[in-house]
């Protein structure tokens, strides 16, 4: 474990190296906070209600889902581990006496450890400059649950972008796998629009799909539109989920290693 700590620590203080991440993080969540402001104002214009939501509802979730979006890191997994197979260097990984998963993890669970603050301070400036006044939930069995929803989804998005990039051991080319999961992923989390103006009959479905209990169910706890109690759902799914993404991960991961010859391409 202390190895694995070593890296996340590692991690951590590179980003600190390469300062202009930092700023286009910030940039990025201000920007989202700012597109969302103006979209749903448009729609909530003489509207008290969209979909359930107040417009103070909804730019509450816009916040929280902005945060935990920006601070997710996980998506660059996939297309480093494919282009260190293409290219012959992911050797060095199978020689190291660490899991290339939890390598990969941790490192960007480093980077995702060290831009929180400054996703937390956009959005806080968002906030003030738009005067919104965020729906927070007072309730602390909510804001626990949400908090270890947001962790399991960083692990479960880790070892499912790593299992898409070991992918590249078998396939020459990967980019078709990483098109259709980043564009699923990115409706599928709620990232786009809150899946609760979806049909109940969508949201039903999507309750038991991993994606929906990164991003979506979360912020709703987080900002009071779920209870504890209807968030204990989507924390038995994930932790599911992610047991078996990782299962799945670490068998691909010994079939296919056997065949890498280690050149590159």
């Amino acid at each position: 474990m202390s190895k694995y700590i070593e890296v996340f620590r590692l991690s951590f203080k590179m980003q600190i190296v390469w300062r202009f991440d930092a700023a286009m993080t910030m940039l990025m969540t201000f920007g989202r906070i700012f597109a969302g402001w103006i979209l749903w104002r448009t729609i909530f214009d003489g509207k008290a209600l969209v979909g359930g939501f107040t417009f103070r509802a909804m730019l509450s979730y816009y916040i929280a889902g902005s945060i935990l979006n920006a601070v997710n890191f996980s998506n660059q997994i996939s297309g480093e581990v494919s282009g260190l197979i293409r290219e012959g260097r992911f050797s060095g990984h199978m020689v190291t006496p660490m899991n290339p998963m939890g390598f990969f993890s941790a490192m960007a669970a480093g980077e995702s450890a060290f831009h929180l603050g400054f996703s937390i301070l956009a959005a806080v400036l968002c906030a003030a400059v738009f005067r919104v006044d965020v729906a927070l939930t007072g309730s602390a069995p909510g804001l626990l649950l949400g908090a270890a929803m947001a962790l399991l989804g960083l692990t479960f998005t880790s070892c499912f972008q790593y299992f898409i990039g070991i992918l590249a051991f078998k396939f020459v080319d990967i980019t078709f796998f990483l098109h259709v999961q980043w564009n699923i992923i990115a409706f599928a989390t709620g990232a786009m629009v809150p899946l609760a103006l979806l049909p109940k009959a969508a949201l039903s479905v999507l309750q038991f799909v991993p994606f929906t209990h990164v991003v979506y169910t979360p912020a709703m706890l987080f900002t009071g539109q779920l209870t504890a109690r209807e968030g204990l759902l989507g924390l038995g799914v994930i932790t599911a989920w992610t047991l078996a993404v990782l299962v799945i991960a670490q068998y691909t991961y010994g079939r296919l290693r056997v065949k890498y010859e280690g050149v590159g391409i």
